[in-house]
């Protein structure tokens, strides 16, 4: 029995550390697979079950590491920070970068020329759009953050 355990851990943490898209979820996984078998080895050992401990250790770990790290692979969007595509674009304006400018009273013709130059994306939502007209951006600016 003990020794059916320990092949199925190895497997498991072979088959995770094996896949050819690395991934956060993956990779946590693979850690908290790792880390939760010793530490239930570890605490198995008091009682005489390690093989057990390490079994119930490596699937809590595996699970809890592959939530965690599957976590840290979604990026927020924040109406007040901006999109999400900041990540891919590091020039990418934000929402509040737009609003500053809207209340420097800054033209919306150069507000919409730097939007163009950085190349900056938006993935607006409704709730964007009514922070955005709450703040006094103009429906020209917001047309092409949209495009």
């Amino acid at each position: 029995m003990k020794k059916a355990i320990l092949v199925a851990i190895i497997l498991s943490i072979t088959f995770l550390g094996c896949q050819t898209t690395k991934t956060r979820a993956v990779e946590g996984g693979v850690i908290g697979g790792v880390l939760g078998a010793g530490a239930g080895y570890a605490i198995g050992q008091t009682t005489h079950h390690g093989a057990e401990g390490a079994g119930i250790g490596a699937a809590i770990g595996a699970i809890s590491g592959a939530i965690i790290g599957s976590q840290i692979e979604k990026p927020q969007s924040n109406p007040i920070t901006g999109s999400s595509s900041q990540i891919s674009n590091p020039n990418q304006m934000s929402l509040q970068q737009i609003v500053e400018l809207t209340k420097q009273g800054i033209d919306e013709d150069v507000i919409i020329d730097r939007i163009r130059l950085t190349n900056s994306k938006f993935n607006l939502t409704a709730e964007d759009i009514a922070y955005l007209q709450k703040e006094g951006v103009s429906a020209r600016v917001i047309a092409q953050m949209q495009k």
